[in-house]
């Protein structure tokens, strides 16, 4: 696993013989910083038969207990995932959790469980916890988030919280040697704006990949760009047909266009605070950002335009949380248009 020293570091200090002295994990960033991966990693770290021999008891790769978990076949690893269930229910904790954990590890000497807890709503998570605060010495669980915030008090306070750091450029650079692989005999040529790539994705390798394998995205971010400054004038039947529709259709494009409008926000009160361009993170397009800080400056009251901004910006926010826990897509992304279109209007 690339980067991530500090995390690293932390998870080697929980180890005594190659086992955790901890029975509960929590992972926590946003999308794309390669949570999952580590957890994996780590579980895997756990299982091996012989990483009290190896350095840092680290996984052999080579036992018994690492052949099963490589070929996703480990008796003692669960994977608990929502698959198309908007969330786990209550019914699969209960069954593939707390019914489980009793029995005796069948290979490893322990047992490791994997799960979002992005998938868990209130009830889950309470259901949940009766594993997590007696749970036997055999079960470890490694636990991920993208929304710390919704995860009740409870739980954090009984698991070992691993927040992550922002990837280096070379750190990212070398994900990306790493990640993208030849297809058809061809390599994805992404070199060329590898500097765009790294600049764009502020440390998220996620975000990297998939701008250099997404041949669509610089169409979709122009669409959104597009889109932010017509905000400010289009009426609310377009927002509520055209616009709908689009996001109906394309819902995988929503991240990005949360991320360029939120950016754009941020770049548009840095403008108006100061005509500052230093810290502007959608460079490219300055020009179009400043005409608009211009017309505020011109014809507004800075502060409350200002707090119009911010509130646009939270409201993206706040979309975004319930998009993590299943509200109504189209609800949503209708309410967010128009709230966007108030605060922005010129």
């Amino acid at each position: 696993m690339i980067g991530q020293p500090e995390l690293k570091s932390r998870l080697a200090d929980t180890l005594v013989k190659g086992y955790p002295i901890y029975h509960a994990y929590l992972f926590s960033a946003e999308k794309g910083m390669g949570k999952t991966s580590f957890a994996f990693e780590f579980a895997k770290q756990i299982l091996c038969l012989k990483n009290k021999n190896t350095e840092n008891n680290l996984a052999c790769n080579k036992c018994d207990a690492c052949r099963f978990f490589d070929a996703q076949t480990s008796p003692d690893f669960k994977h608990i995932q929502k698959g198309k269930e908007n969330i786990i229910k209550i019914d699969r904790i209960r069954k593939e959790i707390i019914a489980d954990i009793p029995m005796r590890p069948q290979i490893s000497e322990k047992k490791v469980y994997l799960l979002n807890l992005d998938d868990l709503n209130e009830q889950g998570q309470n259901a949940l916890l009766k594993s997590l605060e007696e749970p036997p010495e055999h079960v470890v669980f490694l636990l991920t988030t993208a929304l710390i915030e919704n995860i009740l008090d409870t739980i954090v306070s009984r698991v070992i919280t691993l927040n992550f750091q922002r990837y280096s450029p070379k750190e990212i650079e070398q994900i990306l040697e790493q990640k993208i692989r030849p297809i058809d005999g061809k390599t994805i040529a992404y070199e060329q704006e590898l500097d765009f790539i790294i600049s764009y994705a502020a440390g998220n390798p996620g975000t990297a990949l998939q701008i250099a394998q997404d041949q669509d995205f610089k169409e979709n971010r122009k669409q959104a760009i597009d889109w932010f400054f017509k905000l400010p004038t289009s009426n609310r039947t377009i927002l509520l047909t055209e616009y709908l529709d689009y996001f109906n259709k394309n819902k995988d494009q929503i991240d990005l266009f949360y991320r360029i409008w939120q950016d754009l926000i941020h770049d548009l009160l840095l403008l108006l605070e100061d005509n500052s361009v230093q810290k502007v993170i959608q460079i490219d397009i300055l020009e179009r950002s400043k005409k608009l800080a211009d017309y505020y400056r011109q014809n507004e009251n800075l502060e409350q335009r200002k707090n119009k901004l911010l509130n646009a910006y939270s409201a993206i926010s706040e979309a975004k949380r319930a998009s993590q826990v299943n509200a109504s897509f189209e609800g949503m992304i209708g309410q967010l248009l128009l709230t966007l279109r108030k605060d922005l209007h010129i």
